[in-house]
């Protein structure tokens, strides 16, 4: 294949936008689009090492349209597609991003969907005071930058494994099943800074509302048994009616030790209710409780993701929508990190917590989580979880680090049967790649009780961009 051929392909991903120059009149899509264009060219104009590495990172970061990709829920496959990304600021103070991207697997599985947010940034005027006037008092704890999220989703999914439910389940219990999700919702964001101990913590309090629809189908023949064949009173199974979801929460993103320490705590309550004929309204409450340590001093640990970023943005400043350049730095980077969660639905009235809304230990779960990776994907599954993980990352070259992990954990019916019996356990090692905005990807070999899993999954979302809405 010729260069002249290579170019031409790229370029007409992004709708052979390569126009000579930028009339008066030229939108600021277009002009984007244009920019992009030339970037394509500029970064996919040669067949070595290098320059394809620089091709395929512009390809898939670039804005406002790049080639989105990753790992689907485990047994669905690997899923490409596109994804569009454009940002509108119609003054100083608001600045609105919208995306959308739909990808699909060979093996049929796909996701749709639309993301929108609207930001709000405080008012930085400069207050004059006149000579001798004492200037305003500073509020202890006041608003930050804000966020306001639209979203709506679609993922058909036609291979989920289920195990039963409970601690106890075997490995010889496994079956299958399809699922179809359309969550449509809204969001908000509302960090809190200042000069208290209060605003020290970095406070956010968090909100939302969302209806899910899910549509529960039988598993693939060649994946062995389907659910209803085994499980047919599993909770949830026989009937699946629209789901109206709260969620309300705090969270702390505190630094201690300057700089020695961050912290990402969260507490979160959601209430899911249903119609009373489904039987299948419950509540839950998550507490989920991370540690970063660098262990280097001066040296970017890997932070959380960006607020203001849409899961098709990784932005690392509020004002651009450029991602972090491709870095093949040599300086040394590392991070200890410690993570307790714990997660608890219950039901009353009659109802039961449906089990596609329950947790997951082993592998990866629906989101694509690893909790316990050394047993096989969803193995086990409850109303309630507990789990510990302990890791360790270090950079090895440019993008690429390594990292070992140990986990703990079990699921049980209510938060009360997660103080007795043993903890299961994994222990886990691996590669992974961290490049600018690239999503990131982990390839790990893992240990359990039960024998030895091999992980590899590409992150659904760019590198720094906030997650996708949680399909349980």
């Amino acid at each position: 294949m010729t260069r002249a051929v290579i170019i031409g392909l790229v370029v007409g991903l992004v709708g052979g936008v390569l126009v000579p120059s930028a009339s008066a009149q030229e939108s600021k899509f277009m002009s984007d689009l244009r920019r992009e264009g030339h970037a394509i060219a500029e970064n996919c104009d040669s067949l070595d090492i290098k320059a394809i590495g620089a091709c395929v990172f512009t390809l898939v970061t670039a804005q406002p349209i790049h080639i989105g990709f990753g790992s689907l829920a485990p047994g669905n496959g690997f899923a490409f597609g596109l994804a569009l990304s454009e940002r509108h600021t119609p003054n100083e103070t608001w600045r609105i991003t919208w995306s959308g991207d739909a990808v699909a697997t060979f093996s049929g599985a796909s996701r749709i969907g639309g993301y929108l947010k609207f930001i709000h940034t405080p008012d930085l005027s400069i207050v004059v005071t006149a000579p001798g006037e004492r200037p305003p008092s500073a509020r202890g704890l006041k608003l930050d930058t804000w966020m306001v999220d639209a979203f709506a989703q679609r993922t058909s999914l036609h291979t989920l494994d289920y195990y039963g439910i409970g601690p106890d389940t075997t490995e010889d219990g496994r079956t299958s099943y399809g699922e179809r999700q359309t969550v449509v919702g809204t969001s908000i964001v509302l960090p809190m800074s200042g000069q208290s101990w209060i605003g020290a913590l970095r406070p956010a309090l968090l909100g939302g509302i969302s209806v899910r629809s899910v549509d529960i189908r039988p598993g693939r023949l060649e994946e062995g048994p389907s659910i209803e064949q085994v499980y047919g009173a599993a909770p949830g199974l026989a009937r699946q009616d629209a789901f109206l979801e709260l969620r309300e929460g705090v969270r702390l993103r505190p630094s201690v030790g300057n700089g020695r320490l961050h912290l990402n705590y969260l507490a979160q309550a959601q209430q899911f209710r249903t119609s009373e004929a489904s039987k299948s309204s419950f509540n839950r409450w998550t507490l989920d409780l991370r540690h970063q340590i660098p262990i280097y001093r001066g040296a970017s640990s890997f932070g959380p993701p960006q607020d203001f970023n849409g899961p098709n943005e990784c932005a690392s400043t509020l004002d651009s929508l450029d991602c972090p350049p491709l870095s093949r730095s040599r300086d040394r980077s590392g991070t200890i990190g410690i993570r307790v969660l714990m997660s608890s639905s219950s039901a009353g009235g009659g109802n039961q917590v449906p089990f596609y809304f329950q947790p997951t230990l082993g592998g990866s779960d629906i989101n694509g989580e690893r909790l316990l990776a050394g047993f096989d994907d969803y193995r086990f599954r409850g109303p309630a979880v507990l789990a510990l993980q302990e890791s360790l990352e270090h950079s090895v070259w440019g993008p690429i680090g390594i990292f070992v992990a140990a986990e703990q954990g079990r699921v049980g019916d209510s938060a009360r049967a997660l103080r007795s019996g043993r903890l299961l356990t994994s222990a886990t090692v691996g590669v992974t790649l961290r490049a600018g905005g690239f999503p990131m990807v982990t390839l790990s070999i893992s240990r359990g009780a039960e024998g030895h899993h091999l992980i590899g999954m590409m992150n659904t979302s760019l590198l720094g961009g906030s997650p996708r809405p949680s399909l349980d």
